[in-house]
């Protein structure tokens, strides 16, 4: 068992979030519009996104939107469904007053799309929005070394060796400085130690998908995510 926040994004159906909810998951996302790392069949409609939100006993819902091409288009469709949470699809910060309309209506912003490479700054994996006033942002959602398969064991064993790389210590110290949830290479065998051993973040991040675009993306389909999350319950 844990009391870590767990995040499950991408559903696509009423099943499946009720599902994950009934094994942790205090954040459910789903995704209305298409994200380009992932090519798969898991963007829903309106209509199923509403229905999914209102299966919901007690995880927030988390509507992931593109911002970029018609921000005014993307806050019409957050406010038709009524989230807890956006989260802008590949992390685009909306725009001055669709932060502000957001924030008026008590919903808040999650911040995803970060990657952390084995050889950044700690101080750089936040500095895109440093300039940006009013984030509201409830949550960073960060993919931490995600061009190592096994980007967890990479981190425990071998970072440790070279003293400029990114640490567990530094990931424990953004977790302290801000709310943050993290993605790695989850697996039924290390997602326990992953979460005792990273006291300083808010939880975790499973991200559904069928397949990727990408080969440096931390991704589980819904078989495997649900084998992590009732390893967590064990």
């Amino acid at each position: 068992m844990t009391n870590k926040l767990i995040k499950v994004d991408r559903v696509r159906s009423v099943a499946e979030a009720v599902a994950v909810e009934e094994l942790g998951a205090g954040l459910v996302g789903v995704a209305l519009d298409e994200d380009p790392r992932f090519a798969d069949r898991r963007v829903v409609s309106a209509d199923l996104a509403a229905e999914i939100g209102r299966s919901l006993s007690r995880a927030k819902f988390v509507v992931e939107l593109d911002f970029r091409e018609d921000p005014r288009e993307a806050l019409r469709r957050a406010e038709l469904l009524r989230p807890d949470l956006v989260q802008p699809i590949t992390g685009a910060v909306p725009p001055d007053e669709m932060r502000a309309a957001l924030s008026g209506a008590g919903v808040g912003i999650v911040y995803a799309g970060i990657e952390i490479a084995h050889d950044d700054d700690p101080s750089w994996v936040l500095s895109r929005y440093a300039d940006t006033n009013d984030l509201n942002a409830a949550l960073f959602q960060a993919d931490v070394l995600p061009e190592y398969r096994n980007s967890w064991e990479f981190l425990r064993d071998e970072a440790p060796e070279f003293e400029d790389e990114f640490q567990i210590g530094d990931l424990n110290q953004l977790g302290r400085d801000h709310p943050l949830v993290a993605a790695f290479n989850f697996t039924p065998r290390n997602v326990g130690e992953i979460v005792a051993t990273l006291p300083g973040i808010r939880g975790i991040a499973l991200t559904l998908a069928d397949n990727a675009t990408r080969t440096d993306l931390h991704f589980l389909r819904y078989e495997a995510a649900v084998e992590v999350l009732q390893a967590l319950r064990s």
